[in-house]
């Protein structure tokens, strides 16, 4: 049994979009759900995201990593990579910054460490050096995690069907295993 659960909930037809995430980790006593819009509305105990391009970003590297439970997938097939204005800048951004939604989505710890820190590694964050950032779902925290992904209410059972959504998401085509475009999305 995964001691992580991260569900993902889209919906659309020509236009998919994140509409709601759970998160749970059994060795931290956790549980978060979060739902898009500016607020939670009528939902109590629930957090709130709006569709910006970190939480793009964010699906990206969580749709790989949950593809790949299915299937054989080259290493650069799990990265998202980028400079200045792309989805894995927005996303090492919101890593490092720690908007709510960070927090409401995957919780943090005692000192106020979101908890999406150990979740992602991050190679040259925030830039500090000349190139892109690169980012990946940490494979130690992956084999612990069961990736639920749903489409209009319907749980995906395939790394195709997952990498189709990928394709919507990213708005690159993602075929056969790969979505290389789609995974190194720079500005």
């Amino acid at each position: 049994m995964a001691r992580r659960t991260v569900e993902l909930h889209f919906a659309g037809s020509s236009d998919v979009q994140l509409i709601e995430t759970r998160f749970s980790d059994l060795s931290l006593n956790l549980e978060r759900f979060a739902v898009r819009g500016k607020t939670c509305g009528a939902l109590r105990n629930a957090g709130s995201f709006q569709w910006t391009s970190a939480v793009k970003a964010l699906c990206a590297l969580m749709l790989k990593a949950a593809a790949s439970k299915f299937q054989d997938t080259a290493e650069s097939d799990l990265l998202l990579a980028g400079g200045q204005g792309s989805l894995a800048a927005s996303l090492d951004f919101a890593i490092s910054k720690q908007p709510a939604w960070v927090t409401e989505m995957f919780g943090e710890d005692s000192a106020g460490i979101s908890h999406l820190r150990r979740l992602i590694l991050r190679s040259n964050p925030e830039r500090k050096r000349p190139g892109p950032v690169v980012l990946r779902f940490n494979p130690v925290a992956a084999e612990a995690t069961d990736f639920q992904i749903f489409l209009d209410g319907r749980q995906l059972a395939s790394g195709e069907e997952i990498l189709a959504l990928l394709g919507e998401v990213s708005g690159e085509r993602c075929i056969a295993g790969s979505c290389r475009d789609a995974l190194v999305l720079a500005a």
